[in-house]
């Protein structure tokens, strides 16, 4: 059972860090806050934060058999992951770096979406996105493709804890700047999805796989479970991973920052 501790300027970058580090999703680990982050005064004193990831000697995963009683009503078990199932995902060396990690990762990314530089070269979201990451300070590189679900950006660069921020904040503030220069006058909405090495991308699956565990575990037991709050694009994807999952329902509840999703019984 591996037991490590992992530093960084706030619990939840600690976090990040650590779960990218030990190659584990959020749910397959035990978390120990030692030491919260401290801002001190006027930068003195100020103390990083340090948690200990410990992993789980038995993965919590659903009850498979509550999803074989439902397998003619049209439901589908949680969905593994996609380098699982075709079998393509190479085991991970304890050499590898997280740099390593973060290039096969964005490698990933460019063969399920198809992001294209050249393709984001013209694109006024490019454009716009590039000019903002400019004023910031960060040289980076900008991808695009373009999916069902609309527009999608990556940023290639090498100050990816910065792009991300705390639990994201960043990415989605720059999201929603592109995505309000992008539509202001429009005649149609494009959706506008940005990404950095891959942290959508891994933050949908886990979260998708934290969504269905908890439904088994709220069919199984007939009780509600509230989970931590989130904001409106990780709430949609707690919502849209349950839709036609049998037996729950979903619901959001509270006032932002602590808003969250609520997964019930269906009555």
């Amino acid at each position: 059972m591996r037991s490590m501790e992992f530093s960084g300027r706030t619990v939840d970058e600690a976090i990040f860090h650590g779960l990218n580090e030990m190659g584990l999703t959020i749910d397959e680990v035990e978390i120990e806050t030692l030491q919260s982050e401290t801002k001190g005064i006027f930068g003195l004193g100020s103390k990083m934060a340090v948690v200990r990831l410990t992993e789980r000697e038995t993965p919590v995963v659903p009850d498979m058999e509550q999803y074989k009683k439902h397998e003619h009503d049209g439901e589908r078990p949680p969905r593994r992951d996609r380098r699982e199932r075709d079998g393509r995902r190479a085991p991970r060396e304890d050499g590898e770096s997280r740099e390593e990690r973060d290039r096969r990762a964005a490698e990933e990314a460019d063969a399920r979406y198809g992001y294209s530089e050249e393709l984001a070269k013209d694109l006024p979201a490019a454009i716009f996105l590039r000019e903002l990451l400019e004023k910031m300070g960060v040289e980076a590189r900008v991808l695009a493709a373009n999916t069902e679900a609309g527009l999608r950006l990556r940023i290639d660069s090498e100050s990816m804890g910065l792009l991300i921020g705390r639990r994201g904040e960043t990415l989605d503030a720059l999201q929603y700047l592109v995505s309000l220069h992008v539509n202001r006058g429009a005649k149609e909405y494009q959706r506008i999805t940005l990404d950095t090495e891959g942290y959508r991308t891994r933050r949908e699956e886990t979260l998708t796989r934290l969504a269905r565990k908890t439904a088994a575990q709220v069919r199984a037991s007939g009780r509600s479970v509230a989970m931590e709050p989130m904001n409106p694009y990780e709430r949609r994807i707690l919502h849209s991973a349950l839709q036609g999952f049998r037996g729950v329902t979903t619901y959001s509840e509270g006032e932002e920052p602590n808003r969250h999703v609520v997964i019930a019984p269906e009555r």
